[in-house]
């Protein structure tokens, strides 16, 4: 489903009962039926513009996103490939990776196969799951994005052409 549909979707409904609304109150004040139906065309083209403009703002910030991964990956990339780039710049990245998700398996290994104390656990379980964001942007960032966020991008190309 295009991202549009989808905000129409959650927004359009919505945005015809303001319409609506607000028709209602214009009754009130406006008597006959010409200066009604045209107060009711202005409302939703003024409604219809304002929903254009969100979401052109959301693709705008989509588009971002997109790019500052994107960014991410080349800069890693260039320092991976450089022969002036010093070890640690290049191993930094993926040791720093690695550790978070061994992190992440030796907690779920203790809250699984240990004994831990009921409020340790507690404490366990918040941290794992703060990992457990972490493990998913880690491996979205060396493996790529998953087929919902390219189907996303190729809407996203769509609209822009």
């Amino acid at each position: 489903m295009p991202i549009g549909n989808i905000f129409k979707n959650l927004i359009g409904g919505k945005a015809a009962d303001i319409v609506d609304s607000v028709g209602n109150v214009v009754d009130k004040f406006v008597q006959t039926k010409e200066e009604k139906d045209a107060a009711k065309l202005e409302l939703t083209k003024v409604m219809n513009d304002h929903l254009q403009a969100m979401e052109q703002e959301v693709t705008k910030q989509l588009e971002q996103q997109v790019k500052e991964m994107d960014s991410a990956r080349q800069r890693e990339i260039q320092i991976a490939t450089s022969e002036k780039a010093p070890l640690i710049n290049k191993i930094i990245l993926p040791v720093l990776a690695i550790a978070v998700i061994s992190l992440a398996f030796l907690l779920f290994y203790l809250i699984l196969f240990r004994g831990v104390s009921v409020a340790d656990k507690d404490i366990l379980v918040f941290v794992l799951g703060a990992l457990t964001t972490y493990v998913g942007s880690i491996l979205s960032f060396y493996f790529g994005s998953s087929i919902g966020s390219a189907h996303k991008q190729s809407q996203i190309e769509k609209m822009i052409k």
